[in-house]
C-alpha cells in the first residue's frame, strides 16, 4: 500500500513538473504576440490568459488582458468576451495607466456594438464616478446623453451631417 502511494505521489510530482512553465511574463507576452503574427489566435489568447493568472502584479498582465480583448473585439468578433477582460482589466487595476481607457470601451462596446444599453450605462458611469478628469468624460457624457440613439437623432451632430 505504500508503495502504490509513493509511485502516485511520484507519478504526481512528475506530472507537475513537465507541465509546469517557467517563462517570464517577458517571454510569455513575446510568445503571445508572435503566435498571434503566425494566425495562432487561440494560442495566442491562451498564453495571455496564462500570462495574466501566472504574473497578475507584473505590468505585463494588463498589457496582455487588454491584448486579448482587442484579439477577441477585432479578429473573433466575441464581444462578450471583449467586454469581461475590459471590466475585469477596469476593476482589477482601477490605478493602471489603462485602465479608465478600458472601462471606457467596456462602456462603448456595450452600447455601441452589443447594443446593450443598461449595462453600457453602468459601465460609463463608474468611468465618470472613478475617473472625474479624464479626457475622455466629455466623451462618456456625450455618450451617456446618447445612449440608443441613432445618428440621425443626435442633436449635435446634425449640423455636421447636413454639412457634409
Amino acid at each position: 500500500m505504500m508503495k502504490r502511494q509513493l509511485g502516485t505521489i511520484l507519478l504526481i510530482s512528475l506530472l507537475l513538473f513537465a507541465c509546469s512553465d517557467n517563462r517570464t511574463a517577458e517571454k510569455m507576452f513575446e510568445d503571445g504576440t508572435e503566435l498571434y503574427k503566425q494566425d495562432k489566435i487561440n494560442q495566442s489568447i491562451r498564453t495571455f490568459e496564462k500570462l495574466s493568472n501566472t504574473y497578475p502584479d507584473d505590468p505585463l498582465a494588463v498589457k496582455a488582458l487588454y491584448r486579448m480583448a482587442e484579439i477577441y473585439a477585432g479578429d473573433l468578433q466575441d464581444f462578450e468576451s471583449c467586454v469581461k477582460r475590459y471590466v475585469f482589466i477596469a476593476d482589477e487595476y482601477p490605478s493602471h495607466t489603462d485602465a479608465p481607457k478600458a472601462r471606457f470601451m467596456a462602456g462603448y462596446t456595450l452600447a455601441n456594438i452589443i447594443r446593450d444599453f443598461d449595462r453600457a450605462k453602468i459601465e460609463y458611469n463608474k468611468f465618470v464616478r472613478d475617473y472625474p478628469t479624464h479626457p475622455l468624460v466629455e466623451s462618456v457624457e456625450f455618450e451617456l446623453r446618447n445612449l440608443g440613439k441613432d445618428l440621425d437623432q443626435i442633436d449635435e451632430l446634425k449640423d455636421i451631417m447636413r454639412n457634409s
